[in-house]
């Protein structure tokens, strides 16, 4: 019963896109990709931290701290090369969507930023550079909460 109820439901999906226009299926894979790219954002906010916490409590070693926080710095590069390549090519249609690009792509150099302040930390524990991580990672939250709408 349940797979012909999961066959069901995949058809009436699929005969759905069909009376969709281009314009309607690319502006709701728009949202989907907006979506995915918040969590994306989100998340890699939230590991920085945890990470972050992770070596306070001494559960990380500074090595391994560095390996994890270059990893994620490498997968920010890859994420700001491709979208700032889309916003370059100018495939987005509506100026709000180039705009949520454009932000993610600041967002994520704000996170890049966090992940080198932490580990120039991770180095040196001194005032100033708790401080300026500190600054760094509340800043990174306000443009986060901003994008997503989730203003306080």
């Amino acid at each position: 019963m349940k797979k012909i109820l999961v066959g069901l439901c995949m058809m009436a999906t699929t005969l759905t896109g069909f009376t969709q226009t281009c314009e309607e299926r690319e502006d709701e894979l728009l949202v989907v990709m907006g979506s995915l790219s918040a969590g994306f954002l989100y998340n890699t906010y939230g590991l920085i931290g945890s990470i972050a916490d992770g070596y306070g409590h001494d559960v990380y070693t500074a090595s391994t701290v560095t390996d994890l926080l270059m990893a994620q710095n490498k997968l920010a590069d890859n994420m700001i090369a491709l979208l700032e390549q889309k916003v370059r090519e100018n495939i987005f249609k509506a100026e709000s969507n180039k705009n949520y690009m454009t932000n993610s792509v600041s967002i994520i150099k704000g996170l890049k930023a966090q992940i080198d302040l932490f580990l120039k930390l991770v180095k040196n524990k001194n005032q100033k550079n708790l401080d300026a991580y500190d600054e760094q990672r509340t800043k990174n939250w306000k443009d986060l909460s901003k994008l997503m709408g989730i203003e306080e």
